[in-house]
């Protein structure tokens, strides 16, 4: 019997399988699919973007939800596609940590990619009148980080997701209810009251819209007058109380409990007996 493959080889073997799949199965369509997301969404966000508050809202919405949407595509499918395969394979070695962290290697890096699209349209539609400096890191790179962080978490909801269902058809049926729910619990089409208040600090949105509002905000030029809106009437208030770095670490572990409860639900594969 031939020596068992340890779990980093494992990983390797199967990052370099993601890979494969990327372009034999044109995969790389998914980029494409980005730029023109945001490129209809440069033509109806507005040109007072980041000058206005309540245009400058109403974009970062947009964007956050682009950004959502890019990564529940990413790998909704990936897993429940491939689930009669792992299974075999899981009975003659695989490690399911192995396998979902090779994943979420090769979604880190996509994710990496789609988001230079994402931010260089915003970057050319807004190139006159972006903040000044940014709140951590100089701007570019404080809106890059929100903008991954946002695409990256919900990427690793949609693979847990995809651990948990059986095939591809109730990904797709699932899909569409956590979609919704993110762009509701966002907290900007409704008012959040109570339990949805609750809820919606567990929700990718939210904090992806909470870091952008943050960023635009640090600059003087956006105007609240026109709205009779006061800082202190928004829910962002001064950009100095705003701790940017505390929302990266909430999405940051909001991926991270993703992740080990893919592999948790994975690791029953076993027992499916369909």
């Amino acid at each position: 019997m031939g020596k068992r493959i340890g779990r980093t080889d494992q990983i390797r073997i199967y990052v370099g399988k993601c890979w494969r799949l990327f372009f034999n199965e044109r995969q790389w369509k998914n980029l494409i699919s980005t730029l023109i997301i945001m490129l209809l969404i440069s033509l109806v966000t507005s040109a007072d973007t980041f000058v206005e508050y309540r245009q400058t809202k109403n974009s970062c919405f947009a964007f956050v939800c682009a950004c959502i949407w890019v990564g529940l595509f990413n790998s909704i499918q990936s897993i429940c596609r491939e689930r009669g395969i792992i299974k075999r394979e899981h009975r003659t070695g695989l490690h399911i940590s192995s396998y979902i962290l090779a994943h979420v290697i090769f979604e880190a890096m996509l994710c990496a990619l789609e988001v230079m699209i994402v931010l260089t349209v915003i970057l050319i539609k807004n190139a006159s009148h972006l903040p000044d400096a940014g709140l951590i890191f100089p701007m570019v790179v404080d809106l890059y980080i929100t903008l991954y962080l946002t695409t990256f978490a919900a990427d690793m909801l949609a693979m847990l997701v995809s651990c948990v269902v059986r095939d591809s058809n109730s990904a797709m049926t699932v899909m569409p209810f956590v979609l919704i729910v993110q762009l509701i619990m966002a907290g900007i089409v409704f008012e959040l009251e109570g339990i949805t208040d609750k809820i919606s600090n567990i929700t990718i949105s939210k904090w992806g819209l909470n870091g952008l509002m943050s960023i635009a905000l640090t600059t003087d030029s956006v105007e609240y007058s026109m709205w009779g809106l006061l800082m202190s009437d928004n829910p962002w208030q001064k950009a100095e109380d705003i701790n940017l770095a505390k929302i990266w670490l909430i999405m940051v572990l909001i991926t991270g409990v993703c992740v080990v409860l893919s592999i948790v639900a994975l690791s029953f594969v076993d027992r499916d007996r369909r």
